[in-house]
Formats: structure tokens, sequence, C-alpha cells
């Protein structure tokens, strides 16, 4: 007992001393490059429980330390320091950046980030590194064929905005486009061309419902997650960018010279050899013409004042299309503040995007005009009343048969102007007395105002009125002026609480949250026009649109659960009321789940050296659809006509007219399944993953007939159908080399999906299907979406096909409707693309870029409507139209548009661009980074099809598009 009491009194004894000999430390945590501090940094006393983070300005007091203490400190980005303590009063500690931890890839999922390798649902991520190269004006140009299972389609009109698929889309009369999102603000459909794509930071794009769940409503066609870049903790840097590019043409529909030409009417149609001119003229030489495109973007980032990481980016577009008058010009400007306070607990992200954009539209219909105007005509006739250009007449002076397409479009005038303004504040607090706890609020607005101006020459043929009681010519000539004004609103807010807490070997991540968003959109038309039956000098026409306004509401909640770093479980809820949806089915819920394991983390893959990565993932999730073509399909409402009027004496009144409704109008509903897998070899040397995926649509939006009294209209849109879409995704990425001489990297993706019908309405088909498209397209059970229904062609000893003989396909003796059949359909099966990367000495770097697609066909319009003897000669009109070529493989008499022989294999491969560039980093001592590149866009298209392009839109009919020209360009990178 004696000698407990002695221990007792000794430890009483000595314990002031201890305390005594307790110290603190004060201190500043800096990168060691910029020597700029370093906020939110942890500093923790080896195996104990105290710890501090440094403050906004890198400093940093730890109390309670003895000699040989070790403290580490540790921030993302950064490798770990550690240093023993012995009694320093203060000191300094320089970071070095971690290049490995750097490359952790993190990617943007609903409402939050993970990183990749925790993610449980299929998604892609793609940084700068793997953005495509080269002249780049639209963010839907970065991402063009970099992820498997996404395809982009886009004509070559300036400013025009890309069809965006992921995994082919899950409706028919509803938008397939998928849900955009910049820096946590929901757009209204896809509109990225005001965005400078020098902005963007990384692309994210969720792929399977139970990543898109969390949208709920929107997430049926996938989600693309874009975010910008953000401001630096480092000094300042400043970087600037430009290229021109030489634009060209790269291919010309083939129609008949003069020459041919005249053979053909002299032979073929000998009493309209009068109507032929002395002239040689190439019309789509005449309308198409080399041009050139500028981009100029200047970036500066670093602390503003020293204290708030900032950014701020310049950027101007002139984009002059290949199309005379086309033309696309966009100055953009954008700022990115992200300070915090209090240690980190408070976090500020604000972003404010602003756009001016003005473009002249080139009327497109010219390139068709082009293809059918005399080319033994010349472009101008000094004797013309038609502002001495060269126009078919009939007897009268009226103007007959194809438009002049140069008059076209160089008497017609259309211009837009419109400024955009959007940005995003958000605000994350970590609660001081509950740093698990964290409260985010996001605030969001997207404003777009701009008018349209319409004007025509009275003098042209775009100006004439062929009106029958305008009785002398002058009085036709009437010419317009319109011009439409239009201010588009869309304003988000939402609020989230989100929880995080590690215990033992469970993590959990809880996040709960409320979202609100309200569109509305006013129009407003104003014209200086003479119409009939107005016979007046002019007459002022007034047209004001206000929408109701679309409002969407939802709460949504997710929990990520983790058990030992192996083991992930995502579950997503969202429930969704939108004003698109009738009130008597407007709200809905949604929800997913996800599940990964992370086999190398195994005990018998752990110490692997052949893997690198192995997790498996399996999902389920529901996903909604509200975005019908008509927005107020479900509204009791009445349309007010332009051109119809009642007379009350003198004064005119616009007629209305009741509008067909549907109250029962509820969501389309999709369910999705996907089963993944993600691998690496070789210390992720090569990477990939493969995803196995189906989804089924229910209760389709349809364009159905009415029954007789049933409703106001004679069709509208019904929840009546199901489809199914099954695919397989593969992407693949191989770092062949790297070194200090030589880096070469490949990336491939591949894509195989199929989409089927699997019920539709009967109504009275007993086929269960219905006609589109001039009756050449279908839906019905079995087959895709807009499936191809024709007869099919007969063809004679030498190959030709032979007018109007069709096969008897059922026998009964009879060639008739029933006798048509599906051949082919617009989806391609397979979809595939390969990058590859390479630098050389760190001074050389070259890049070049493949798609591909198999098993897409295309009906060929182009040659249906024109390249027969009824078009070349017109005998209502009494004109003659030049033709495609194609009429010499068929001598077709009259149009056979029915037939399988306009269906044309439209399987392609192209070579999208290739650069090459020098940095100068060497010859500047190495601390400046300019770079100067070449290279080509739309290099090369191998494909059986004739026409301009094999990639179409209209669901596989190609009526002829906007060229995409070839593009050459050079380019300067400067970094100081």
């Amino acid at each position: 007992m004696k000698t407990i009491y002695k221990k007792l009194l000794f430890l009483l004894l000595i314990l002031p001393f201890s305390v005594l000999a307790q110290s603190t430390l004060t201190g500043t945590v800096v990168d060691s490059k910029s020597k700029q501090s370093i906020p939110g940094v942890n500093v923790l006393v080896q195996g104990a429980t105290n710890g501090v983070s440094t403050d906004f300005d890198g400093k940093f007091t730890l109390k309670g330390l003895k000699s040989g203490d070790k403290i580490n400190f540790s921030f993302v980005g950064y490798k770990k320091s550690t240093i023993t303590f012995t009694d320093q009063k203060s000191l300094t500690i320089s970071l070095i950046e971690d290049s490995g931890e750097l490359k952790e890839v993190v990617v943007q999922v609903g409402y939050g980030s993970v990183k990749k390798k925790d993610a449980t649902g299929s998604v892609a991520v793609i940084t700068a590194k793997d953005f495509n190269k080269g002249a780049i004006t639209s963010v839907d140009g970065l991402l063009n064929g970099r992820v498997s299972g996404v395809v982009l389609t886009a004509s070559g009109t300036p400013g025009n905005e890309s069809v965006i698929r992921i995994r082919g889309g899950s409706s028919l009369l509803a938008s397939n486009d998928p849900l955009i999102v910049i820096d946590g603000l929901p757009l209204e459909g896809v509109s990225m061309s005001s965005v400078n794509p020098n902005d963007i930071e990384t692309i994210s794009v969720l792929k399977d419902a139970s990543a898109t769940a969390i949208y709920g409503n929107r997430g049926s066609n996938g989600v693309i997650i874009i975010t910008t870049k953000k401001g630096s903790k480092k000094e300042i840097q400043v970087s600037f960018n430009s290229f021109t590019t030489y634009n060209t043409l790269a291919k010309k529909i083939e129609v008949f010279n003069a020459n041919d030409f005249r053979n053909l009417i002299t032979n073929k149609v000998p009493s309209k050899s009068n109507l032929l001119g002395n002239s040689d003229t190439n019309w789509q030489n005449e309308i198409f013409k080399p041009s050139f495109t500028s981009d100029v973007s200047l970036s500066v980032l670093g602390n503003l004042f020293g204290k708030i990481p900032s950014r701020l980016s310049l950027g101007n577009t002139d984009n002059n299309g290949i199309l005379l008058t086309s033309s696309f010009k966009r100055t953009t400007a954008s700022v990115s503040l992200n300070p915090a306070f209090f240690d980190n607990h408070l976090k500020f992200n604000i972003t404010a995007n602003y756009s001016y954009i003005f473009n002249r539209k080139a009327d497109e219909e010219a390139i068709r005009n082009a293809l059918s105007f005399d080319p033994t005509q010349s472009i101008y006739n000094s004797s013309s009343p038609f502002a001495g250009y060269t126009e078919s007449v009939n007897s009268l002076g009226i103007p007959n048969g194809p438009s002049n397409p140069v008059a076209q479009l160089l008497e017609k005038n259309e211009v837009e102007d419109n400024k955009r303004f959007f940005g995003n504040f958000n605000v994350e607090y970590k609660l001081h007395f509950f740093p698990d706890l964290k409260a985010i609020f996001n605030v969001g607005i997207d404003n777009k105002e701009g008018k349209t101006n319409i004007s025509t020459n009275r003098f042209s043929r775009s100006g004439f009125a062929n009106v029958a009681s305008l009785t002398t010519f002058n009085d036709k000539q009437l010419g317009s002026l319109i011009e439409k004004n239009y201010d588009i609103k869309n304003r988000n807010l939402n609020g989230q609480l989100n929880y995080t807490k590690t215990f033992g070997k469970i993590s959990v991540d809880l996040l709960g949250g409320y979202d609100y968003q309200q569109f509305d959109e006013q129009k407003f038309e104003t014209g200086n026009i003479k119409l009939y039956p107005f016979d007046v000098a002019e007459f002022k026409k007034e047209d004001v649109y206000t929408s109701p306004g679309n409002n969407l509401q939802a709460y949504f909640g997710r929990l990520n659960l983790g058990y030992n770093d192996k083991y992930l479980l995502t579950l997503n809820y969202r429930r969704d009321s939108s004003t698109k949806i009738s009130p008597l089915n407007q709200t809905q819920s949604f929800t997913g789940i996800a599940l990964a394991w992370k086999l190398k983390e195994e005990s018998f893959l752990k110490n692997s050296n052949l893997f690198s990565d192995l997790k498996l993932r399996l999902s389920y999730g529901e996903t909604g659809q509200q975005n019908l073509p008509d927005a107020y399909a479900w509204f009791k409402r009445y349309n007010t006509s332009n051109t119809l009027y009642y007379q009350f004496g003198g004064t005119f009144v616009a007629v209305s007219k009741p509008v067909g409704y549907n109250e029962n109008l509820k969501w389309e509903r999709s369910t999705k399944y996907n089963i993944g897998l993600d691998f690496g070899f070789i210390k992720n040397k090569l990477k990939g993953t493969i995803d196995l995926y189906q989804g089924n649509t229910n209760e389709l939006f349809n364009q159905t007939a009415q029954g007789a009294l049933q409703n106001l209209s004679i069709l509208g849109p019904r929840n009546i159908g199901s489809l199914v879409t099954k695919g397989i995704d593969f992407g693949l990425n191989y770092q062949v080399v790297q070194n200090s001489n030589f880096d070469l990297n490949f990336n491939y993706n591949f894509n195989y999906n199929k989409i089927e019908l699997t019920s539709l309405f009967s109504d009275g088909l007993s086929t269960g299907g219905v006609g589109l498209g001039g009756f050449v397209q279908t839906q019905r059970i079995g087959l895709s979406p807009y499936s191809y229904w024709v007869y099919e062609q007969v063809y004679n000893a030498e190959g030709k096909p032979i007018q109007d003989r069709f096969v008897d396909r059922n026998k009964d003796g009879v060639v008739d409707s029933k006798d048509k059949y599906n051949y082919k359909k617009p989806q391609a099966d397979y979809t595939m693309s390969f990058m590859a990367n390479a630098t050389i000495y760190k001074n050389w770097d070259f890049s070049m870029a493949w798609r591909a697609s198999f098993g897409n066909y295309i009906y060929d319009r182009v040659s249906s409507d024109r390249a027969v003897l009824s078009s070349i000669n017109n005998a209502v009109d009494g004109t003659i139209a030049n033709a495609p070529t194609d009429y010499s493989n068929t001598s077709f008499e009259s149009t056979s548009k029915e037939s399988d022989y306009y269906i044309k294999n439209g399987t392609f491969l192209k070579l999208d661009n290739i650069t090459l560039g020098y940095n100068l980093r060497k010859h500047l001592g190495g601390k400046y980074s300019v770079r100067i590149y070449t290279g080509v866009q739309n290099v090369l298209t191998i494909t059986k099809y004739k026409n301009l392009d094999p990639e179409v839109f209209d669901n596989g009919i190609d009526q002829s598009i906007f060229p995409r020209a070839r593009m050459f360009l050079l380019g300067i990178n400067t970094n100081f």
C-alpha cells in the first residue's frame, strides 16, 4: 500500500512540470512552387487526436505539443509532409503537388460529385486531355466521339446545336435530348451554342438510370453535367488561345452539268428545248464559297487581392459559313469566384456567363434549289424584273419553278441577335458544431432575350406575292419586314443537407434536398407587310405570345454506403411535380439503386501485379419524361390565326379556334438495368469499362388519331405503347508509352444499340403500326422506331430498277399495300471512335480522331423527289429542272417514293481531325509555354453513300443538309 501512495505522490509532483513542458507551434503552409498560401490543410499530431486546419491565409496554431511529436500536413492534390517538433516557435511548410493524386478522376453526379473509383453507376467523365482537338467552336464539339454510347449529329450551319443521343434515346413523340446541367444549373433543352468551349473543365455523362434517377422526370435520356473552369490559389496565370481556319466544301451532290442537261432535255423533252439557255452555271459552286473562321480566347486566373481564387475569361468567335450569307458571331465573358472562410467551413462558388450572338441565317432551301435550277441559265439577267436575277416565269410573267438560289440567299436577310446571361451562386457551409453535416444552397438563373429581323427585297422573287386580287405586277412586288422578339427565363433554386461520416469500416454519405425551377417565355412579333385580303398600302400585324410558364418542383435524396472500401451501395429517390403534365397525374416518384464491388481490394487480388483496378457494378433505376413538343397538350386553350380574319365593318378581327387537349396525359416512365465492369491492368496503363444495359419505356407519348366527336383535333398525344432498348458500351484507354522522350496514348469506344417497339395502339390497325414520313417509315411492333416500310423493287436484266414494278411478297396476285415490308432502319447497329495522342520530346504533339457508324440506312429523298422525269419536266407549271445524276440509273418517268431502291447504306468511317503542334517552351527558357499548331477538320469520309453526308437528321430522311466544311487551321496557345 505504501508503494502505491509513493507512486501517486510522485505523479502529482511531476504533473505541473509535464504541463509546463507542452508547447505551441504557429506556422504557414504554402505551395512549393508558387509560394502561395494553401487554406484548408490538415495539421495533425501523429498518434494523437488534436489537430487543426490552416485558415484562409494558410496559417495554423497547434497547441499541446511535446518535443519529439510527429506532425502530419496533408491536403488533396499534394504529397503528405511530416516534421518532427523540436520546440520550434514557428515555421513555414512547403507542400509538393502529387501528380499521382491529381490524376484521381472526380465525376459529377446529380447534386454532387464522387471519385470515379467509388462510382456505382454508369458514368463517364472526360477532361481537357480527353477533349477533341483542333478547331472547336462549340461545347458539343469537345464531346463528339469521346464517350461510348453518345452520338452527336450536327450540320454545317454556323452556330447550329447538335442533336445528342445517349444510348439511342427512349421516346417517340417526346424529346430524346439529354438533360444539360452547367455548374449545377439545369438548362431547358440543348442550349450550348452560346458557351465558350475554352471555359469548360470537365464533362460528365450519366448514362444509366441509377445515376439519372435523382433528376426524375428529365433523366430518361441521360444527363450531361458540365463544369466550367474555376479560380486558382496559385499566382496569376494568363492563357491566350487563338486559331483561324480556311473552310472549303468537302463534297457536292452530283447533278447534270450544263451540256449533259441540254442533251437530256433535247432527247427527253424536245418541246422544251427553247427554255434552255446558253450559259454553263454550276449552282452549287455559286452558293458555296470558301470562308474563314476565327476564334480568340483570353483567360486570367489567380488569387484576387491575394484572398479570392478567381478566373476571368473573354472570347470571340467569328464563324463564316461556306453557304453565302451564313455567319455566326459570338462574344463571351465569364467570371468565377471561389472564396472560402472560417477554416474552409464556409465556401462560395460563384459563376457568371454572358454571351452576345449575332447570327445571319442563310435560307437553306437554296441548297435544294441549287440542285434543281437550270444549269444552262446565267445568274443575272439585265432584263429581269426580279432585281436583275434570272428567274423562270410563265406567260403572265408570274415566277414559277425553282428559285434562283443565289438571289434567294442575297435578297433575303434574316438576322438574329441575342443576349444571354446565365450563372450560379452556390454556398456551402460545414457546421462548426457538427462538421459532418453540410448545408448547400444554390441559386441559378438563365435569361435569354433577342430578336430576329427578316426582310425581303420587294423587287426580288422572295418579295413577290402571287395573289389573284393583286392585278398589276407592281402590286405583287410587296416585300416584307418582320421582327420577332423573345424573352426566355429559367430560374432555379435548390437547397440540400449532406451528412458524411465514417464509422469504423462503414462510410455514410446522405443527401436530401428540395429543387424549384420555373421556365417562362414571351414572344412578340410585328411586321410591315402587305397581305391578302387587305388591299391597302400597308398592313401592320402584331402577335404576342406569353407562355403560362412551366414549373418544376421536387424533393430528392441519395444515400451512399460503403463497407471496408470494397462494397458500395447507392440509393436515389426523387418526388417530382411538373406543370407539363395534367394535374390529374402531375406528381410522380422515381427511384434508383446501384451496387458496386471492388474486387481489386479483396485479398486474392489486392497484391496482384496484373490487375490495378477491378470493380463490378449492378444498377436499376426509374426515370420519367415530360418534354412533349407541345408543353400544354393537356391544357384547354384557343389558337388565334395569323392569316384568317373576320370583318366587322372596317375592322378585321383575327379568328380563334379551340385546340385539342388530353387531360389524361401522364408521365412516360422508363426502367433501366445496367451491369458494368471497370478494369485496369499494369498500373492502369491499360484501363477500360464495359456495360450491358436494357431500358424499358412504358406509357409512351404517341400521336394518335382521334375518333369522331372525341376531341377538337384529328390527331393528338396519348400515353400508348412501349419500347425496349438494349446494348453494350465498351471503352478502352491504353497508355502505350510514357517516358521523358515519348508519350503515346490510344482511346477506343464502342457501342452496340438496339431499339424495338414492344407494344403500340391498335385503333383498327391490325398490324399494330402506323405510316410516317410519306409512308416510307413506320412505327410497328417488333421494329425499331421509324423503320422503313417500303415495296421491294424489281430490277431488269441490266440491274436497273423497273418503274412501278414491285415484288408480290404475299403471293396473292396483286401488288398493294399488303406487300410493303420492313427494309432496314435509320439507327446504327454499331458506333465506335478512336483517338490517338502523342507527345515527342515534350515539344511536338500529334492527335487524330476517327469515328465510325455501321448499319444505319438513309432514305435518299434528294433523288426520290428530283431524279425523275416528271420533276425534270414539270407538266403543271411548264418548267424544266435539273436533277441528281441518279436519274441515269433509274430512268423513272414519275416518282416511286415507296421503293426500297431509295433506302441507301449510310455506314461510314470518318477521320474527324488531325492536329500537329510544336511547343516553344525550351526556346523561351522554360518559363513560358507557346504552342503553335496546325491541322485539318473533317478530313476524310469513307462511305458508299453518294450524297453530301451519311450523317443526316430527320430520323434518316435525307433532304440535303447544310454541308459540313473541311477546315484547314492554324493556331497558337500561350500560357504565362
